[in-house]
């Protein structure tokens, strides 16, 4: 206990650069910041924290939050580098993408407009963050490693120029899907070398036939959840240009599926009285053993150009019949 406050100094001055410009160092803000996040039981808001820490108003870890422009790519790469140069954590991390919604009460936010909040479970204004996380089972290391704003797309039509100009929106920003945006983060993590084996997301992005195929020419394995509509081919199926009917009929270009088998639904495979189950623990739990039976196959899928690509199919079953 006693060490705690000299190792968030140090803590602190690891990270100190992140918070500088040429012209201006707010570095102190970010200590106090800091502090009171971690020693204040409750209503940690900048105002708070100002003056029970340092004896203002809270105006100055407001400034240092919204306006100040330090960059948070210094920090998360900071963050990463930490990771990278940790013995333990060479081996066994994985990556997890999802978002994170919270309400918000005016438009003029960045990002804010209505859209599906999970926190609240339905449509709602709200601003999204795309988000990665780098997660160590074996060491129970877990931290944010990226994350990125979700513009709708309603941001970028001229009816919002004004608003894109007042939250000082870069002009150089464009429309980006939120698999699309999670697929960048990766990649730029992959660039700087942090040590991964595996992304894990849900089914909004594992949807995402072009990202999974993303994450598979770069050489990344994925866990994906996919929606129980989604069509899967038992056996590799032939693609091509289908021949001209007639001598003298139009010449076709467009790729189709050749073969005659007809694609499944993976829900429909996981209700098959041929699909083979195992039991497996899953892990421990506070109730015991967490038991599920799953099922691994080989399937194909098509990409939206009608690329084959050739992925495992993984269904669990728990004991009250959910499918996943």
């Amino acid at each position: 206990m006693q060490r705690l406050g000299d190792n968030l100094r140090a803590f602190w001055k690891r990270f100190r650069p992140c918070f500088r410009t040429r012209t201006r160092d707010t570095s102190e803000q970010a200590y106090w910041y800091w502090r009171g996040q971690l020693t204040m039981e409750e209503a940690r808001n900048f105002a708070n924290i100002e003056r029970r820490l340092h004896g203002g108003d809270g105006q100055a870890l407001q400034q240092f939050m919204s306006d100040s422009p330090w960059s948070q790519t210094a920090v998360f790469d900071q963050i990463q580098d930490e990771i990278g140069a940790h013995p333990a954590l060479q081996h066994g991390g994985l990556l997890i993408l999802d978002e994170s919604s919270d309400e918000t009460a005016g438009k003029e936010q960045a990002g804010a407009g209505r859209q599906h909040n999970g926190r609240l479970g339905k449509v709602e204004l709200s601003v999204t963050t795309v988000g990665l996380t780098y997660a160590h089972p074996t060491t129970g290391t877990w931290a944010l490693i990226d994350g990125e704003l979700f513009l709708q797309a309603a941001w970028f039509t001229p009816e919002y120029g004004e608003r894109r100009q007042a939250v000082g929106l870069p002009p150089e920003r464009t429309f980006a899907t939120k698999p699309e945006l999670g697929l960048q983060m990766i990649q730029r993590a992959q660039a700087g070398g942090l040590p991964f084996e595996l992304v894990a997301c849900d089914d909004l992005y594992g949807r995402s036939r072009a990202f999974r195929a993303a994450l598979d020419a770069a050489q990344i394995q994925y866990a994906a959840e996919v929606p129980g509509n989604t069509q899967v081919y038992l056996q590799c199926p032939k693609v091509g240009v289908p021949r001209r009917r007639h001598q003298h009929g139009k010449t076709l270009s467009r790729l189709k599926v050749l073969s005659r088998q007809a694609p499944h639904e993976v829900r429909g495979l996981a209700r098959s009285g041929q699909t083979t189950w195992q039991r497996v623990t899953v892990r421990n739990t506070e109730r015991g053993e967490l038991i599920a039976d799953f099922a691994v196959r080989p399937v194909w899928t098509l990409t939206e150009t009608l690329q084959v690509r050739r992925e495992w199919l993984v269904i669990r079953r728990d004991d009250d019949g959910k499918l996943t």
